[in-house]
């Protein structure tokens, strides 16, 4: 429901100021995430959102070992301050990587890798989003998409 908000913990709908705290649980947190995943989701047609401001120069780089044809993207301050890279495949022009940034310190941030695809609704979209840490590597988890 778009204009209401209940958090369940586990099956529990009474939570504690304690676990709400302990879990970062709060209306303000799930619609935070509900926008950042309507993003991500929507990518790249989300890179024509006003407030979008798309270098013009594409870069030949490689990453993680291969090549790829990158864009970077940077935001009007009231859309968010990150810098995010976005990596296509140079044959099929697949996007295959996203990565984001805190301003320019490149041991800032994550990159994402996704893999696979799942029809959802006629669209095809990434089936795992695999996520990492920019300044070690370090795994954060991954998203996958399951159709029933």
């Amino acid at each position: 429901d778009k204009t209401t908000c209940s958090i369940v913990f586990n099956g529990n709908k009474n939570l504690s100021e304690e676990i709400k705290k302990e879990h970062k649980l709060s209306c303000e947190r799930a619609n935070l995430y509900k926008n950042y995943y309507t993003y991500l989701y929507g990518l790249p047609m989300k890179l024509k959102d006003p407030g979008t401001n798309i270098n013009s120069s594409v870069k030949e780089m490689t990453f993680k070992g291969k090549d790829y044809l990158v864009i970077q993207v940077t935001y009007d301050e009231a859309v968010g301050s990150d810098i995010w890279q976005f990596y296509f495949n140079p044959e099929t022009y697949a996007m295959e990587v996203y990565q984001f940034f805190k301003g320019e310190d490149k041991t800032t941030g994550e990159y994402i890798l996704l893999a696979d695809e799942v029809e959802v609704n006629g669209i095809k979209m990434p089936k795992d989003r695999a996520w990492y840490y920019n300044k070690d590597d370090g795994f954060l988890g991954t998203d996958m998409l399951l159709k029933n």
